[in-house]
């Protein structure tokens, strides 16, 4: 950092001394140029510009070996005075009252990494903008190493903030509230220390301090660069509003003519903070450096889920020339938030209520539905003992009862709202965890009833042979099931497709023990829907692609979609999904449940 300190000075005499074509330091051009009179006016001992800073504050501002103030707002302010025909006083002073010194007139300016806000701008003015900032979590990597964001903060930990700061602010608004003590440092360096010597968990401080701090102590490390959107400007005396004026007009002058970056360049290694920075472009919806999102909901084991779903993602690539990239988010709900916080790249598997509710947070769009041996809707099925008592819907009440999980459109959502528009109250619920656990806990005896999906029972061919009949749901003849020797159950020609054949080979007569009481009415099956902003044109590209992937090749489509039980799609609309709507709005279900 010093060695490219002493080749800025360098170019700094150079660039002064080609600028100045008299004596009173102004510019040689008479548009930009200062008089000395003028110059004397500005501020309030003439010909000086006092700066009030906090000091050491590296790379903003720091004292070299001589006791001089330097640093990146030492430079710029420098060259501004220069401009100006003035020469700068600096006041080394505390931060956390130089806003008040500055609106009594102790300096003409600060200049102190100060991020503009609304609270200092009932104090003092500001110029317009000479850095983009954002705050960072600084920890002890060898006394914390499990700590990789804020997020791994616990409740009674300690972080370190300097006084008076965004910083402060931000940790006070965002950590507090969760238990964290925040404890306040007047000089940041100090939280540093603290920091280091492990008597605070971590330091939350402007990121571009915190590189400069972890570059020259040992076992630190930035683990999280938190986005604030902040924007550093220099604070103006307000009684001095020419001041502020001569400084905006030459910051523009020398953002225009190059001293701007190559000031930035000499102290700064990441292009972004410069307000002359421009990002690039960000690459096009699926392209390899911006690949579609594909999000499965976790319904069964999450490795199952991506072998098919990166035999899908393959599929898909060589039909359209996208590209795909597969994950399975840890729950429903993070599946729908990762759809809504990521609106113009993403696709989700989801079932009926997740979509439903997707689609209203944020306008998820449903363009297919599954096919499941024949159908494009399912049921929730009520299953019991056979040997139950339990003869009729309304013998459910106060009947303990097991559901897979609360996120379950079949196991959970569709049979409480069942409950509730046909007066049952069940007992007491055991959340068994999966459709299987649920028959298990009826097979063992653990509840009185269960809810699970109901697909129809389908012959040797495939075909499907219910006749939509809910007394009809169950097999002809359970005494004949057995289990064959393609590892079906077959019960004298029927193969029962519901969740209880699950537990086949664990218990081959599952079919015998347990039988289905009754069915809801249609749910529509699991759907293939878009992110909001999604592009019109890629969305129908991936819509034909998937229906002549599943027209074209039926095994390999059921294959990547084995985890679902997946055998085609069909086009739907949102309308399909207004009988689900309204259950949702009857029990009061929202994505907090999901």
């Amino acid at each position: 950092m010093r060695a490219r300190r002493l080749l800025w000075l360098v170019l700094v005499l150079a660039l002064v001394a080609a600028a100045c074509g008299d004596d009173d330091g102004g510019t040689t051009t008479e548009a930009t140029a200062t008089t000395t009179t003028q110059a004397e006016s500005l501020t309030q001992t003439p010909g000086v510009l006092t700066i009030g800073s906090d000091v050491p504050y590296p790379p903003f501002e720091d004292f070299d070996a001589s006791g001089n103030v330097i640093g990146f707002d030492a430079d710029l302010m420098n060259e501004i005075a220069s401009r100006l025909g003035l020469t700068t006083e600096w006041v080394d002073t505390d931060f956390d009252t130089i806003f008040t010194q500055l609106a009594t007139g102790r300096f003409d300016v600060v200049a102190s990494a100060t991020t503009i806000t609304p609270e200092r701008e009932q104090q003092v003015d500001f110029s317009e903008t000479y850095y983009n900032s954002q705050q960072a979590l600084t920890v002890n990597t060898g006394l914390n190493p499990g700590i990789k964001s804020v997020d791994d903060l616990a409740a009674g930990d300690t972080v370190g903030v300097q006084t008076g700061t965004t910083g402060a602010d931000w940790a006070t608004t965002n950590l507090a509230p969760n238990g964290i003590e925040i404890r306040e440092f007047v000089a940041v360096a100090d939280a540093y220390n603290a920091v280091e010597a492990g008597q605070v968990v971590g330091v939350v401080s402007d990121e571009p301090s915190a590189v400069s701090e972890v570059a020259n102590r040992s076992g630190i490390a930035i683990v999280q660069a938190i986005d604030t959107n902040e924007h550093y400007g220099f604070g103006v005396d307000p009684a001095r509003p020419q001041l502020l004026a001569e400084i905006n007009r030459v910051l523009a002058e020398m953002e225009a003519d190059g001293t701007y970056q190559a000031i930035y360049d000499a102290w700064f290694e990441a292009p972004a903070g410069s307000v002359l920075y421009e990002p690039p472009a960000p690459a096009a919806v699926g392209t390899e450096e911006n690949p579609i999102q594909v999000l499965f909901v976790p319904s069964v084991a999450a490795e199952d889920i991506i072998a098919g779903g990166d035999l899908l993602a393959a599929a898909l690539n060589e039909a359209t020339g996208l590209f795909f990239e597969v994950a399975v988010p840890t729950s429903y709900a993070a599946t729908v938030e990762a759809m809504c916080a990521s609106p113009d790249n993403t696709i989700g598997f989801i079932p009926a209520h997740a979509y439903v509710l997707a689609n209203a947070l944020c306008g998820v769009n449903v363009e297919l539905k599954s096919l499941r041996f024949g159908y494009t809707e399912y049921w929730t099925e009520f299953i019991v003992p056979r040997d139950s008592d339990i003869q009729t819907f309304e013998d459910l009440e106060g009947r303990t009862w097991a559901y897979p999980d609360g996120a379950s459109t079949s196991g959970f959502v569709v049979p409480s709202g069942m409950f509730a528009s046909l007066g049952v109250t069940p007992g007491d619920g055991l959340e068994a965890g999966g459709h299987t656990e649920v028959v298990r806990a009826i097979y063992n005896g653990e509840a009185d009833f269960g809810t699970v999906f109901y697909s129809p029972t389908i012959d040797a061919a495939n075909t499907p042979i219910w006749d939509g009949d809910p007394a009809h749901a169950d097999v002809t003849d359970s005494a004949s099931c057995v289990i064959d020797g393609n590892g079906q159950i077959d019960c004298n020609g029927e193969f029962p497709r519901d969740a209880r054949r699950n537990l086949r080979e664990e218990a081959p007569d599952v079919i015998q023990m347990i039988r289905i009481l009754t069915l809801s009415d249609p749910i529509p099956n699991d759907t293939m829907s878009f992110s909001p902003g999604f592009p019109a044109d890629l969305e129908a590209q991936i819509v034909a692609a998937m229906t002549a992937f599943a027209t074209d090749d039926p095994e390999g489509f059921a294959t990547a979609f084995n985890a679902y039980s997946w055998t085609g799609v069909a086009d739907t609309s949102d309308a399909e999904f207004d009988s689900i709507r309204t259950i949702l709005e009857s029990i009061g279900y929202s994505l907090e449940d999901l």
